[in-house]
């Protein structure tokens, strides 16, 4: 059978345990690790909705007056699903990936009474290595709801589990699946984190696709200061979201040919289900980026 989810919730916890701690920077980043795993301090809430009501509220200020002209198609696709008092499941929102700065610029669109609860904004991964150098930005980007997320470790690390637990929350995740920045024409090949998310969460999360373009316009890779750029002459931005795509009856359907499999065919069962799931994103997110 499929990990359940106090099994995965155990190993989340022993993958804190096993953070190092020698310096003081190590023991930052675990106390911070752990706080936004467990989700359970009285103070978490009031600061965590200071620092991304802030953010987002700047965020805001910058779309409108640094770019053009800012086209958002569709966002009701999102705030529809987040705002609906009869959500039951944890959102999911995928997107392409064009600067380092993608969030927490795009969600600079969102409403603005969104903006200060916690509940109705991201959780999102982030690269540890450029987030987490110290423990004022770890502080930062751990009440911002950004998950250290360490490249080349798999759909096993912590952050993974840190997505996963927060879908068990019934909070709203969002993934850039290629795994880094990608200027290129053709979108990369999706990782398969996010399928496992899909794949794991105690309730199917909903998914909602989305995709931008003119970020890697206002920050092109290789700037020798790392900050977006954009001109109220020339730069636009388009965001466009898609329509929601149900996972429940595939990731059903795998729950129970898994259950009567050995732990081989299930291993490869697990394999083959994720990369339906990833693919199928993909082909969402080119179509909207295409389409943007």
């Amino acid at each position: 059978m499929a990990a359940t989810t106090e099994q995965r919730h155990g190993r989340g916890h022993l993958l804190i345990e096993q953070l190092p701690r020698k310096t003081w920077q190590e023991r930052s980043f675990a106390y911070w690790a752990e706080k936004q795993y467990e989700g359970n301090s009285t103070w978490w809430r009031p600061l965590s909705a200071a620092v991304v009501g802030t953010t987002t509220a700047l965020m805001s200020g910058i779309i409108k007056l640094g770019f053009r002209k800012v086209t958002v198609e569709n966002l009701h696709k999102l705030t529809d699903v987040l705002e609906s008092p009869d959500r039951s499941r944890a959102l999911l929102t995928v997107a392409n990936h064009e600067s380092t700065f993608d969030d927490p610029l795009i969600w600079g669109i969102m409403p603005a009474h969104l903006r200060w609860q916690p509940e109705t904004t991201r959780w999102t991964l982030g690269a540890r290595e450029l987030l987490y150098k110290n423990p004022v930005l770890n502080a930062f980007f751990a009440l911002g709801q950004t998950i250290p997320t360490v490249r080349g470790e798999g759909i096993w690390q912590l952050a993974v589990e840190i997505g996963l637990r927060k879908l068990d929350e019934g909070r709203w995740v969002h993934v850039f699946p290629e795994g880094r920045v990608n200027q290129e024409a053709q979108l990369l090949r999706f990782k398969w984190g996010v399928s496992r998310m899909i794949m794991e969460a105690e309730r199917t999360p909903i998914v909602v696709p989305m995709a931008f373009r003119g970020m890697k316009e206002i920050m092109p890779l290789g700037q020798k200061v790392p900050l977006p750029r954009p001109s109220p002459f020339t730069s636009e931005l388009r965001v466009k979201f898609g329509d929601s795509i149900d996972f429940g009856p595939l990731v059903l359907e795998w729950r129970r040919a898994r259950s009567s499999l050995s732990a081989e065919d299930a291993a490869e069962l697990d394999r083959q289900v994720r990369i339906s799931i990833a693919d199928r994103l993909w082909t969402a997110v080119n179509g909207l980026r295409e389409a943007a």
